[in-house]
């Protein structure tokens, strides 16, 4: 007997969205690699949005990318986000505009490589 791989039915069309490693915060930037992976047929296009988020404020620093997917094939996309001078952020969210998937880190001192937020 063969177990499923998940007990969430999947519809025949979907998109995983996930983060390629931790992304960073160094010299007041935030970088992220995300990938796309489309299961469905023929290619589709995409809009991805990163942005920075503070405590109080969301949508800080927004950066679109367009991205053609094959099927199965993943693409990956770079962000690199310039944090507003004066502001400590407190979170990375990734969006695929037109569509469910999203993605949210929650920056601590840990993604930063001087042990702090900025």
């Amino acid at each position: 007997m063969l177990v499923q791989q998940s007990f969430t039915q999947l519809p025949e069309t979907y998109t995983e969205l996930y983060f390629v490693g931790t992304p960073g915060i160094r010299a007041g930037t935030v970088t992220a690699g995300v990938a796309l992976v489309h299961h469905g047929p023929g290619t589709l296009d995409y809009t991805v949005e990163a942005s920075l988020a503070t405590a109080s404020v969301n949508g800080l620093a927004r950066v679109r990318r367009q991205v053609t997917l094959q099927p199965t094939q993943p693409e990956t996309v770079t962000f690199t986000l310039t944090i507003p001078a004066g502001t400590a952020v407190d979170a990375l969210a990734v969006n695929s505009l037109g569509s469910p998937e999203g993605l949210h880190f929650h920056l601590t001192a840990a993604a930063s490589p001087t042990g702090h937020t900025p």
